[in-house]
């Protein structure tokens, strides 16, 4: 059997928020005691039948704390994760610095927009995890008009702003996935720019059709992906 790794963003790919909440769906997060984020049953019974067959991790923009909260399935943990878009890796309790070196050059650039970031245009500005900065713009902006002078990665999805030191991305984090564990084949999935450079350096990558991409497989919703590598590599 190959050795293969499915390396696999969270939001909108995997899991998604109560705001596209099924009927049926699984509750995997609580936030201040409030169900956050769901999966479908069909897409949770396939992840834990692949989970046992292939090497599965997330890999995700989400901080430490966001991810933890997830609970997954009684039956069913990620044995790792990739965080804070390739910061660090997590492994049970563990937390272990991964991409986190490149940030230290950039330090004063991400102290500086947060510094400068308008409260007027943004309800949330923070620094993630010391490692990346995080915006979201008020309902009566548009983030797609608003510019930045700087040298760090500016990546829009919605309302929401990401601001990265260039070298902090999952294509980068993917890399060292692949050196840590020395898989024959590499799958991912993803729904957003974030995502390009870890879908890019997959042998396969699954992605919505709005993103564009050589080897590239859309799918509409997780169990839909899910399905087709089931189907090629675990049924």
């Amino acid at each position: 059997m190959e050795k293969i790794l499915f390396a696999c963003d969270l939001d909108n790919t995997l899991i998604h928020s109560y705001k596209h909440r099924r009927p049926d769906d699984i509750c995997v997060e609580l936030y201040d005691g409030r169900e956050q984020s769901f999966i479908s049953p069909r897409a949770l019974e396939l992840l834990k039948e692949i989970a046992t067959r292939i090497f599965f991790v997330p890999v995700t923009t989400r901080s430490i704390a966001q991810y933890r909260r997830i609970f997954w399935a009684e039956d069913f943990q990620p044995r790792c994760a990739v965080v804070a878009n390739g910061a660090f890796f997590l492994e049970g309790a563990r937390q272990e610095n991964f991409l986190r070196g490149v940030v230290a050059p950039y330090e004063k650039e991400l102290a500086a927009q947060l510094a400068a970031a308008d409260e007027k245009i943004f309800s949330i500005a923070r620094v993630v995890d010391e490692s990346f900065l995080f915006l979201k713009c008020r309902e009566e902006f548009d983030a797609e008009k608003i510019f930045f002078d700087t040298s760090l990665d500016v990546r829009r999805t919605g309302k929401k702003i990401y601001l990265f030191p260039p070298a902090l991305n999952k294509g980068e984090a993917l890399k060292l996935l692949a050196k840590k564990f020395s898989p024959e084949k590499i799958f991912a999935a993803g729904d957003s720019e974030i995502d390009l450079p870890m879908l890019a350096l997959a042998d396969v990558a699954f992605a919505p059709k709005n993103l564009r991409g050589k080897n590239f497989v859309e799918f509409a919703a997780a169990e839909d992906f899910l399905e087709k590598f089931f189907t090629a590599h675990g049924g």
